[in-house]
């Protein structure tokens, strides 16, 4: 936890979504049992009275910095005399789905092969053809973004959203340097199929002992378990023996061979995460409110010019195209991290904790660890 001024959202007795207010003020409403507290992680309160008058006139709008590992979130208020955030946050997304769903994979087909008399089926799978279909490794984590958003909307009403649009030039990063049109049009490679263009470029010999009239292998310096790219930039050409000495081993020649052809192994995966679902999460927050939509080139110069310092949350700030001072954007940061979904298991309390609940253990030496419960294991005793 830091020292940051936290914001904290009120709540009529009927909820209604109220201005927020600074955490001494809600801890004397709590004191002094006119509010009770709602929520802690951020707090919330809801006063034990109906508020009647008619709120300030000032609205909330929701930035969002969409990324593939990291999603900048951040809610500002825009008053008359001046916009102040009120929340910021990041949102650590998960990096397990696509190993569990190999797990699922594997564990559903060699079921399927152990049945004796089942009949073969071809083609059954019409679910993942459906047009319009996000990967579930995708799809899970523009979902987290829509629950974060749905969870703090109901403690303030957001009435506009601006989301970075994102448009990845795939040519750009394998080049290095932004192109001219028409050099999207020529070729960066000398053959279309990428095993020859290999071959072609390191002049039809082994790259490591020179020779050319041998079985000649086109390998990944940086292999595709530790995800590595298929381009250029981490292939190389070796002969057969060569290839054979790096099996089990390439980590171990992952700088000498991209030191010989001035390579780079450059991750696409992330790109593509982002742009695959980013139709999908324009189409949600539309059903919630009105989209803006941003690009990154807008969001770097503005930082720049409002002196603001860069992260995935005050990215979102500014985002919201709400000119805010940077001394004001020193609020607390918020790191939010999805779930998997509640356990099936039977067990729903055990001692006195819950699934998910937040608690903190001190060890003998003094050393205290922060977490959440995610599972609740109970033993039998003899």
């Amino acid at each position: 936890m830091t020292n940051n001024q936290e914001h904290v959202f009120v709540l009529d007795v009927n909820g209604k979504k109220l201005a927020p207010t600074n955490t001494n003020k809600a801890w004397i409403l709590i004191r002094k049992q006119k509010a009770i507290l709602v929520n802690k992680y951020p707090i919330v309160i809801q006063l034990k009275r109906e508020v009647q008058e008619e709120p300030e006139e000032c609205e909330f709008v929701c930035g969002i910095d969409d990324g593939s590992l990291h999603v900048g979130i951040a809610i500002v208020q825009k008053c008359k005399s001046y916009n102040k955030p009120i929340f910021k946050g990041t949102i650590e997304q998960r990096k397990d789905v696509k190993g569990l769903m190999d797990a699922r994979r594997g564990y559903r087909r060699y079921k399927r092969n152990h049945k004796r008399y089942r009949p073969a089926k071809f083609d059954n799978r019409s679910a993942s053809k459906r047009k319009g279909r996000v990967a579930p490794s995708i799809l899970q984590k523009k979902q987290s973004v829509i629950r974060v958003i749905n969870k703090l909307s109901k403690w303030v009403s957001i009435s506009e959203f601006h989301l970075e649009d994102v448009a990845i030039d795939i040519r750009a990063l394998i080049e290095g340097k932004k192109l001219y049109r028409w050099q999207y049009q020529k070729s960066n490679r000398l053959d279309e199929n990428i095993r020859k263009a290999v071959i072609m470029r390191d002049n039809n010999k082994c790259m490591e002992c020179g020779k050319s009239n041998c079985m000649l292998e086109v390998h990944h310096i940086v292999p595709k378990r530790s995800k590595g790219s298929n381009n250029l930039g981490n292939l190389i050409t070796l002969c057969s023996s060569c290839h054979d000495k790096t099996e089990h081993r390439e980590e171990q020649f992952i700088n000498h061979y991209q030191s010989m052809i001035d390579g780079e192994n450059i991750r696409f995966d992330y790109a593509q995460h982002v742009m695959q679902g980013k139709t999908w999460l324009r189409n949600k927050l539309s059903e919630l409110g009105n989209v803006t939509l941003t690009n990154g080139g807008d969001t770097a110069n503005k930082r720049i010019d409002w002196d603001i310092e860069k992260t995935h949350s005050n990215d979102a700030i500014v985002i919201t195209d709400l000119e805010v001072n940077s001394d004001i954007c020193d609020i607390k940061d918020w790191v939010i991290k999805p779930m998997r979904r509640q356990s099936e298991a039977k067990v729903e309390e055990l001692k006195g904790f819950k699934h998910r609940d937040l608690i903190k253990y001190t060890k003998r030496n003094g050393d205290s660890y922060v977490g959440y419960v995610t599972s609740l294991i109970l033993y039998k005793t003899n």
